[in-house]
């Protein structure tokens, strides 16, 4: 039969064991919840802590509880019920300590290190079966059996506690959870100290009370998680606070200053001025066809650009009092020491070179493109709108030229902007209320003199002011950003008139269609012309596309790979106004195109002036050994009809032949060159292979 001591240690035990295990379960529940609502990792483990620990207080219970009744039956149980205990405590250990390098860190340690921990545990654990003496009593063991069943876990925690307290400098709740560790560690050691020491039966009373103080250290640690988490979540709201009065005045991706903070500062700036007789310069940076860079190199692609400009920005040499991104990419820069108009369009100049240089973009170097417009304090306003403003306007000034450029507000600009402000509504209801119209200009094969094509012109059917030509409107939709949403509505309009053609003819004369720069340097043309082929069921070459050699050359390889494109899907691709631009001839070998058009100011000429017939016979030479075809137009006599033909022009396009017409008389055209029995040329529907 047991003693009466031993049954008062046993009955303080297992008292204390099982409140022990209502307290980690308890406490396994609230970390859960804790992990839950706030999603901290180092919970989720010290939950599982929690839960191994509760599991081996719960077998100590067992234990203990049967001792009481049946010592001899018990012993013969001990070796399990301690080895499986064991192994719980140690995983219980394991966790404790992948959750505090968490809570450290922000870091889980690496799954072959917490695989090794988990290893160690079992190891530790069940092999615990072969060298721990089975007793009645968890505690009550063996001095060797109990040495270790508690130097092990101390020497744990103190690894865990001291780093854990050395590292966290401030919080009450880290400090808390690292002493309640550091607490556990040192009353194991007293443990092992006591059973090395004394004997019964102090000893018996020791370990049998040590359990108390296990419950005041998951008291401390419950505590100090809580204070814990309650600092962390103050301090993820001081941080949200300032993050949020930081975007309040910084662009979020490049980290210079934004629009509300450079309008706030420039007052400042302005008095700083006034007060030391210095002039502010105000610099407005537009990126050039920024949207192309987004579709050739996606959106990441767009933000390193944008993040590279600033850099430059704001190392550039002579640095700037201010930079700011006050829009999607328009940059603004601001100097305080130039007085002279010369001197800052030279820095302004510097500035283009500077952004000009080549950057790297993941794997690819590109090249970009800026306008600059320039407003100044005290010649061009006295406050931060008027001088953000004003140079908005020369910005858009300077956007408007086919080269960017440095430009300055000049008097006069801001009229053209409030004009240009109030043709923006009008003309978004032109395109709602579909107030265009398209027109046809015929073209004839000077060969087969027969109609060959059209091309489809732009006219705006105004409520008040009545047909107004694309001189009066064209400008207006340039500016205001709407040139995508005419060339979408002109080649929707054209493919739907072939389509009508084909269905009511059963033959399809070509429509050739002038694309804009921001169209054609989109490849996202491509898929549009694809869809509209689909929609309409018609054939590519009947949809001829017209690019003028100035848009062509100002991105050559870019547009080189949009033409190879289109002609493999077969639309035929000319060029518009040849001979305006730069390098012509140089280039021309270079084009994959089908057809060159010969601009009206060397047709308009040729009576008059020998030189322009000369230029144009080496173009037409050129082209035809190129395999290229020429049309010529802006013919209006006679005479300019011959000279074009003597020099081997293939088609021809002018008021001698034809004004732009209504598509109701472009189809009576038709009807007449149907019953004359002349049907389309089939060479004007392929497209050729560019020599």
């Amino acid at each position: 039969m047991p003693t009466l001591d031993l049954i008062t240690g046993l009955a303080i035990e297992t008292i204390t064991h099982f409140v022990q295990t209502l307290l980690l379960i308890g406490f396994a529940a609230l970390l859960r919840f804790y992990f839950v609502s706030y999603d901290r990792v180092y919970l989720r483990y010290w939950s599982f802590a929690c839960l191994s620990y509760g599991g081996s207080e719960l077998l100590r219970v067992c234990l203990a509880a049967m001792a009481m009744n049946s010592p001899e039956q018990s012993i013969s149980w001990a070796a399990i019920t301690q080895s499986a205990a064991l192994t719980l405590q140690y995983l219980a250990i394991i966790y404790v300590a992948i959750g505090s390098a968490d809570a450290m860190k922000q870091q889980v340690p690496k799954r072959i290190w917490r695989n090794i921990g988990y290893f160690f545990a079992l190891f530790a654990g069940i092999g615990s079966f072969f060298w721990v003496t089975p007793s009645i009593s968890f505690a009550m063991s063996g001095t060797s059996d109990g040495v270790m069943r508690f130097l092990i876990p101390a020497i744990m925690f103190l690894a865990i506690g001291l780093p854990m307290w050395l590292r966290v400098k401030e919080g009450i709740g880290p400090r808390l959870v690292a002493f309640g560790f550091l607490f556990v560690a040192i009353k194991n050691f007293l443990v092992v100290l006591a059973k090395l020491t004394l004997i019964p039966p102090a000893l018996d009373w020791v370990v049998s009370v040590q359990p108390v103080f296990t419950i005041i250290f998951l008291a401390i640690v419950m505590i100090g998680i809580i204070i814990w988490l309650l600092e962390s979540e103050r301090s993820t709201s001081i941080r949200a606070m300032q993050r949020a009065e930081y975007l309040h005045t910084h662009d979020a991706l490049t980290g210079v200053s934004n629009r509300p903070q450079l309008v706030s500062k420039i007052p400042l700036l302005i008095d700083f001025c006034r007060s030391n007789n210095r002039h502010l310069t105000v610099c407005l940076i537009g990126i050039s066809r920024f949207k192309s860079i987004n579709e050739s190199f996606g959106i990441k692609g767009g933000d390193q650009v944008l993040k590279e400009v600033a850099r430059r920005l704001q190392h550039f040499n002579k640095t700037p009092i201010a930079v700011a991104r006050i829009s999607g990419d328009v940059f603004a820069v601001l100097f305080d020491h130039l007085k002279s108009r010369q001197l800052i369009r030279d820095l302004g100049l510097e500035l283009q070179e500077t952004l000009n240089e080549p950057m790297e973009i993941g794997e690819k170097s590109i090249t970009i493109a800026v306008g600059i417009g320039i407003s100044r304090y005290p010649q061009h306003g006295t406050n931060a709108e008027i001088l953000l403003n004003k140079a908005t306007i020369a910005l858009t000034e300077s956007k408007k030229l086919h080269q960017t450029e440095v430009v300055f507000f000049e008097r006069g600009m801001d009229d053209m902007f409030a004009q240009l402000m109030d043709m923006e509504p009008v003309l978004k209801r032109a395109f709602k209320e579909d107030q265009f119209v398209l027109y046809l200009q015929p073209q004839f094969d000077f060969d087969h003199q027969q109609l060959c094509g059209f091309e489809a012109l732009i006219r705006w059917q105004h409520p008040e002011r009545g047909l107004l030509a694309p001189a009066e409107f064209l400008p207006y939709i340039e500016q205001l950003g709407l040139t995508e949403t005419l060339d979408t509505w002109v080649l929707e309009k054209t493919a739907s008139i072939l389509r009508k053609w084909e269905q009511q003819f059963a033959h399809c004369w070509p429509i050739a269609v002038n694309l804009s720069a921001q169209q054609f340097q989109h490849f996202q043309l491509i898929d549009q012309l694809q869809s509209l082929i689909r929609k309409y069921q018609i054939t590519p070459g009947s949809l001829e596309l017209e690019i003028t050699e100035t848009i062509a050359m100002s991105d050559l390889h870019n547009g080189m790979s949009v033409i190879n494109k289109l002609r493999t899907l077969g639309f035929t691709v000319a060029i518009d106004d040849f001979g305006t631009g730069h390098s012509s001839l140089a280039y021309l070998r270079s084009l994959p195109i089908s057809k060159i058009k010969i601009d009206r100011s060397f047709v308009s000429e040729l009576q008059q002036n020998r030189t322009d017939a000369t230029i144009l016979k080496a173009m037409i030479r050129l082209a035809h050994g190129l395999g290229k075809r020429v049309i010529a137009e802006g013919i209006e006599t006679d005479d300019q009809q011959n000279i074009l033909q003597q020099l081997g022009c293939d088609m021809m396009q002018g008021y001698f032949y034809s004004p732009p017409m209504r598509i109701e008389f472009a189809e009576q055209m038709i009807e007449s060159e149907l019953e004359a029995g002349r049907e389309p040329l089939r060479d004007s529907l392929a497209a050729t292979t560019p020599a």
